[in-house]
C-alpha cells in the first residue's frame, strides 16, 4: 500500500486497486467476444460474480444493476445454448462503496468490450445481444463518485473500502480463470 496524500477515497481508490483493476482487465481481454466460446466464457464469469455480489449486502442501486446485468447475462447464455452452469465465487462480505464501485465502475469498461463484441459477424453472437444492450448506469457512477469525493481516503473505513474493492476484483479475475478450467482451454 502506498502513503495516502490524496484527498478523496475516488482517488486513492483508483490508485490502490489499479494492480488488481489491470489484472482483471487483461484476463477479461482475452475473451474472445466474436465468437460463441468466448461470449459463453465471458457471461459465465460474469454470472458467477453477479451471483456472488446478489448475496452479499449491496445498496439499493447497486442490487438493480446486479439483478439486470445477472438476468441478461443468463438470457445470452440461453441464446448461445450454453448448457455451463456456473457456481457463485466465494468471497468473505464487503463494504457496499466497495460494490458500487466495482458495479458501476465495470460498466463504464463494458463500453469497450461492448465495442469488441460489436465486431463479431457470428450471427450466434449477434443474437447474444441483452447483456451489452444494458443501461450504461452512469447515474449510479456519478452517484458512488459524489459520495467517495466526500470521504476521507485515511482511516479505518477508507482501508476497508478500498480492501474490499480489491478483493472484489480478485473475486472477477477468479471467476475468469474457473471459466478457463471448466473449458480446459484458454480464453482467446
Amino acid at each position: 500500500m502506498i502513503k495516502h496524500t490524496q484527498t478523496s477515497l475516488r482517488a486513492r481508490l483508483r490508485i490502490d486497486t489499479y494492480s488488481a483493476h489491470e489484472s482483471l482487465d487483461h484476463e477479461v481481454s482475452r475473451f474472445n467476444l466474436t465468437m460463441p466460446d468466448g461470449l459463453m466464457g465471458f457471461l459465465n464469469m460474469q454470472s458467477a460474480a453477479l451471483q456472488t455480489l446478489s448475496a452479499l449486502d449491496v445498496s439499493a442501486k447497486a442490487e438493480a444493476v446486479i439483478q439486470d446485468l445477472l438476468e441478461r447475462a443468463t438470457r445470452d447464455l440461453r441464446k448461445l445454448s450454453s448448457s455451463t452452469q456456473t457456481s457463485p465465487a466465494e468471497i468473505e462480505p464487503v463494504h457496499p462503496l466497495a460494490i458500487d464501485y466495482a458495479i458501476s465502475g465495470s460498466r463504464l469498461g463494458s463500453r469497450i468490450l461492448k465495442k469488441r463484441w460489436q465486431a463479431t459477424t457470428n450471427a450466434q453472437v449477434r443474437q447474444a445481444d441483452a447483456y451489452f444492450s444494458a443501461p450504461s448506469y452512469i447515474e449510479i457512477w456519478a452517484s458512488f463518485c459524489d459520495t467517495a469525493e466526500e470521504l476521507s481516503s485515511t482511516g479505518p473505513l477508507a482501508d476497508q473500502i478500498v480492501r474490499d474493492a480489491d478483493r472484489i476484483f480478485h473475486m472477477y479475475r477468479e471467476c475468469a480463470r474457473a471459466v478457463t478450467l471448466m473449458k480446459g482451454e484458454t480464453h482467446a
